[in-house]
């Protein structure tokens, strides 16, 4: 074997050598990604598992949630609360129906934003599934039930009080769609 080939071949192992180096490196780095991951999250205060089921319910004492709903000016739809009252535990978990009705005989897009009273339950109640995480179309004179699924954190303390949880619901376009449906709607019923 010539020196030149013998280098050559020193060279190609140096490079195997690094390369399973670096695919080792890049496997223990994928396998640590998950704690640093949920550091990161822990540190930052990011809720990282949204479907988790909550804390074993705290027995004792009942915390009592209202739903109220309201409709934005010049939206042609209605929402009514089907479990305006709802009684649940710390650590436990709440489901709350709602009925969306739209009164226009065109297609509606709107979207449903949420306010808590006291503000400080935010801090204690977690949306786990909720209608108003999206838009929502509804078809003409469509009528849907929607859900609000909560979660009621272990540390939710007793002096609470009632909580409120409001929904207002806007129309996608501003209200200028809606404001002509209801128009059309008026009309039509006139005729």
């Amino acid at each position: 074997m010539t020196s030149l080939a013998l280098q050559r071949q020193q060279g190609n192992r140096r490079t195997a050598r690094r390369l399973l180096l670096a695919v080792l490196a890049m496997l223990g780095f994928s396998f640590a990604m998950v704690p640093f991951y949920n550091v990161f999250c822990r540190v930052m205060g990011i809720q990282q598992d949204r479907t988790a089921v909550a804390d074993a319910p705290v027995a004792g004492w009942q915390q009592q949630v209202l739903f109220d709903s309201n409709v934005a000016a010049g939206v042609p739809m209605q929402i009514r609360a089907l479990d305006a009252r709802r009684e649940g535990h710390a650590g436990g978990l709440m489901k709350a129906r709602f009925e969306l009705r739209n009164l226009a005989d065109t297609p509606l897009g709107v979207r449903a934003v949420p306010s808590y009273a006291p503000l400080s339950a935010v801090r204690y109640v977690e949306k786990v599934q909720c209608f108003c995480f999206d838009a929502i179309h509804l078809a003409p004179r469509e009528v849907r039930e929607v859900t609000v699924v909560l979660v009621f954190k272990s540390d939710l303390p007793a002096t609470l009080g009632p909580i409120t949880l409001s929904y207002t619901v806007f129309g996608l376009d501003g209200g200028k769609q809606q404001t002509t449906a209801t128009a059309q709607s008026i009309a039509k019923a006139a005729t």
